[in-house]
């Protein structure tokens, strides 16, 4: 059942992360859309897929993950079969947002179905193969689309579109493959643990486990519960630090430092490769010890990478290029270390009975950052390359603390070593 679970989000993941790098070429080559006008219309249509967020949570704690996660594959397989049909702004703001709603019913129930068909550190290595799906796909998507554009034609761009639809059909019927997990059960001990706890920790539970008259699965058990919105908030910061690490960086190459486009794309590139070999053995050597741990270190590595950044204006060319290819090095190796470890903790610390809730809450915290940043990161970098890299830097910096007042509180989530996985 896992395997087959796996092998319907690979395909998921393969498919979403190659067309991230393919947006903005098709709807300019293959749709002939001006190129800001292009990024407008997705930007838009990807914050208003962002309002949908708390309405998949409600589904998914009404109807299940497996239900929604069958939707969100039928959801974008119909948006991007329409996405060739698409050539004015209106019509691709339309299309995106229809797309950005099913990524938001995909990723608000993926991680509780992985929660709930693996324990420990298993979930945390099924989160990680996906995180490398997702990279190997955007990787092959940035290493392809410098010579798509000049040896293809629009059609080409349309036949990628109707591909990767083609891939979310045959991810909804893999899931749909799927028996039926024993949700009832699933509840039932997550509810008794999430007691146990609120006894040991907060000492404000009751007998019958109702918690001063808050009732399970309710969204005021989810936004009341204090160490999980702190969690999501701390998050953040490292949805932040990923979504800019690379993001400007061929502007700072070619604006600032004057240099050759190669070395922002041989980061990007090395970059890419790390993630995707060294994703794996990083949550092995996890294994065993606190998510804290991992979390923690993250946050320090963003921090120093983003700290070395800061001076490169005041630097020679080739010093600032070793600098940029040796953060890149240290982003990717931060990414492998947050990425499946913080989803792990916030299925892990989700309130009983309002898993879904919880997850597109914490989905926000990914979601967010990531629409803003664009936007952030160009007021920042107008203004000063070094005070872009020290805003980031300070903000990775600040998780640090916040992680060590949340483990007290989130002990099995963030505190308590997560078992070896046997071989």
């Amino acid at each position: 059942m896992l395997r087959i679970f796996l092998a319907a989000t690979l395909i998921d993941a393969l498919g979403s992360g190659l067309w991230v790098p393919f947006a903005l070429l098709f709807l300019v080559h293959g749709q002939g859309m001006g190129l800001v006008d292009a990024g407008a219309s997705l930007t838009t249509g990807a914050l208003l897929a962002l309002v949908t967020g708390p309405a998949t949570g409600a589904a998914m704690d009404r109807f299940g993950p497996r239900a929604l996660l069958i939707a969100g594959n039928l959801v974008r397989l119909a948006a991007f079969a329409a996405y060739p049909l698409a050539y004015t702004s209106w019509q691709v703001i339309v299309v995106s947002a229809v797309a950005g709603f099913g990524d938001r019913l995909f990723w608000t129930c993926n991680a509780p179905m992985v929660a709930r068909l693996t324990s420990g550190s298993d979930t945390d290595r099924v989160l990680a193969t996906q995180t490398v799906g997702r990279f190997a796909g955007a990787g092959i998507g940035a290493a392809a689309m410098a010579v798509l554009p000049t040896i293809t034609s629009p059609w080409a761009f349309h036949l990628l579109a109707y591909a990767n639809a083609a891939s979310f059909a045959v991810a909804a019927l893999l899931i749909r493959l799927l028996p039926r997990p024993p949700e009832g059960k699933f509840v039932k001990a997550t509810f008794r643990k999430y007691k146990f706890l609120k006894v040991a920790f907060t000492n404000r539970a009751t007998e019958d486990g109702a918690e001063g008259g808050i009732r399970r699965g309710s969204w005021r058990a989810v936004l009341g519960d204090r160490a999980f919105t702190g969690f999501c908030v701390t998050h953040m910061a490292f949805t932040l630090a990923s979504a800019s690490k690379f993001s400007v960086l061929p502007i700072v190459v070619r604006d600032l430092l004057h240099g050759p486009q190669w070395i922002a794309g041989t980061a990007i590139t090395l970059g890419t490769v790390v993630v995707v070999t060294a994703q794996r053995p990083i949550v092995g050597l996890l294994a065993g010890r606190s998510r804290t741990a991992g979390l923690i270190g993250a946050a320090v590595l963003f921090a120093i990478c983003f700290a070395l950044l800061i001076p490169l204006e005041a630097v020679s060319l080739p010093v600032a290029t070793a600098l940029i290819l040796l953060t890149s090095l240290g982003f990717s190796i931060a990414e492998a270390l947050f990425g499946p470890t913080a989803t792990a903790a916030a299925a892990e610390a989700a309130p009983p009975g309002a898993e879904g809730r919880a997850s597109s809450i914490f989905q926000l915290s990914w979601g967010l950052p990531i629409a803003l940043a664009p936007g952030l990161l160009a007021v920042l970098l107008s203004a000063s390359n070094a005070l872009t890299w020290s805003i980031l830097a300070l903000t990775c910096a600040s998780a640090v603390p916040a992680l060590l007042v949340l483990r007290k509180k989130l002990p099995v989530a963030l505190r308590e070593p997560s078992p070896p996985v046997a071989a």
